[in-house]
């Protein structure tokens, strides 16, 4: 018989014998891994980060013939096991906090391949940034050029390399709450990021009116965009190039070029993967049309990287029809994944005990008290037939997955475990307990009568 293949095979999965396997951990399937450790479960496939990063590099040596950096974007997903690969791999870090900074520095990336890209940024952040960490700050708003300006004595940061971030007045993403750029977001959210291309020069020549060295534009238009919107990113690198050509004129040429992250991964059957190479040769491309010469091209792949690396194994505890519909109630909520229920996004759902049963029409629902607790949203969905006992898998849960979990309900966070060539690593100590949720409260201190 011809075993049926899988649209998501390509994340680096198998089916045999109507269960899931890993292609690069094939000492026993998923669930079989549920049954040793404990669910919610995170599992991250490390090859699938190794075959990101290639595929990128590949774009930009094929399509790009100037000095490509590509610094990963630590809050897509920081766990430390994934950032000691990251260094591995020889990337540097976009981080957006000192925390980020000093925890990517500590797992091996180099503090000249890290920078700070932040948003309400306060005097302590910035002190402990360059007086104590000497990370390179990226720009983001007057006043937090105008406090490290104020501090420069202080903090002995004469010639300070600046990065400084441009809203090129075009965004994009796959939710409207994570597009970063333009003046408003689709739901009329003011945009908060980046300094406007009337002020940019203006924010150059005050910043080495304080004796800085700013050295590179930035800009980053959204989170999770595709191929059809490719279009805005092109428009928003002619705008940023326009504002080159005038910031030559003021004397800052041949700067670094950092055109940000945000190319998003394929979530859906109907999605096509992100086009790399079209990405790369649009951005040759228009260089080449403007005539502007830069030093360095800098590009900040975070779910790109790590997206579709990780599944999140869930056991199902009750099957049950509600109003005439079928329910699957499983181990994990939306304390456990965030992201259908903050951006109603869609994770495909695979069934991983049963890849193979005949489908039915289900919803999908987490363990904690609230109706938007469903990881199917008002749409559910054909899965394979689930039992109870059944292990569900929900993929491309490694961005913004548990990095933004919480243990809400005093549901403990994840299980996080990770293959890397071919060895299985415990990241995590487990599903959370009682006692590791009240870790950061003073529990022992009880009030009298």
């Amino acid at each position: 018989m011809t075993q049926k293949q899988y649209w998501w095979f390509f994340k680096g999965f198998d089916v045999r014998d109507n269960k899931v396997w890993s292609r690069s951990f094939k000492d026993y399937n998923l669930e079989d891994l549920a049954k040793r450790y404990p669910t919610p479960l995170y599992f991250t496939h490390g090859k699938r980060i190794e075959d990101r990063t290639r595929l990128i590099r590949e774009a930009f040596a094929k399509n790009y013939t100037g000095e490509v950096e590509i610094n990963y974007a630590v809050k897509a997903n920081y766990c430390p096991q994934i950032l000691d690969l990251i260094a591995l791999l020889g990337l540097g870090a976009d981080v957006v906090s000192p925390n980020e900074a000093v925890l990517t520095e500590q797992r091996g990336i180099p503090k000249n391949r890290i920078m700070f890209t932040g948003t309400s940024v306060s005097k302590d952040d910035l002190e402990q940034l360059v007086k104590f960490g000497n990370y390179k700050i990226n720009i983001d708003s007057i006043s937090q050029l105008k406090k490290l300006g104020e501090h420069r004595d202080e903090w002995n940061i004469h010639g300070l390399n600046l990065s400084i971030r441009l809203n090129p007045s075009v965004g994009a993403g796959h939710n409207p709450d994570v597009i970063t750029a333009g003046i408003r977001n689709d739901d009329g959210v003011p945009i908060k990021f980046g300094i406007e291309q009337e002020k940019i020069a203006a924010v150059f020549k005050t910043a080495r009116d304080y004796g800085f060295h700013p050295d590179t534009l930035h800009i980053h238009i959204g989170s999770g965009w595709l191929g059809n919107d490719v279009h805005s990113f092109k428009i928003a690198l002619h705008n940023t190039l326009e504002v080159m050509k005038e910031l030559s004129g003021h004397g800052f040429s041949n700067l670094n070029l950092d055109v940000g992250g945000g190319p998003g991964i394929r979530y859906r059957e109907s999605q096509e993967s992100f086009p790399f190479d079209t990405y790369a040769k649009i951005i040759s491309e228009e260089l080449s049309r403007s005539g502007v010469k830069i030093q360095k091209l800098i590009t900040e792949p975070g779910r790109s990287l790590v997206g579709d690396s990780t599944v999140l194994l869930t056991r199902v505890n009750t099957v049950e029809e509600k109003n005439g519909i079928l329910h699957a109630f499983t181990d994990a909520s939306m304390g456990t994944l965030i992201r259908p229920k903050l951006y109603h996004a869609y994770h495909e759902i695979i069934n991983i005990s049963n890849p193979d049963g005949q489908p039915n029409i289900y919803a999908v629902d987490g363990n904690v008290c609230e109706t938007g607790d469903t990881f199917t949203q008002d749409k559910p969905r054909e899965i394979p037939e689930i039992r109870e006992g059944d292990i569900l898998g929900i993929l491309d849960a490694g961005a913004y997955g548990d990095v933004m979990s919480s243990p809400y309900c005093l549901r403990g966070r994840a299980n996080i475990l990770m293959e890397h060539r071919g060895k299985l690593i415990q990241c995590s100590k487990g599903v959370e307990d009682l006692s590791q949720i009240l870790h950061r409260f003073n529990a022992g201190v009880r009030l009298e009568k």
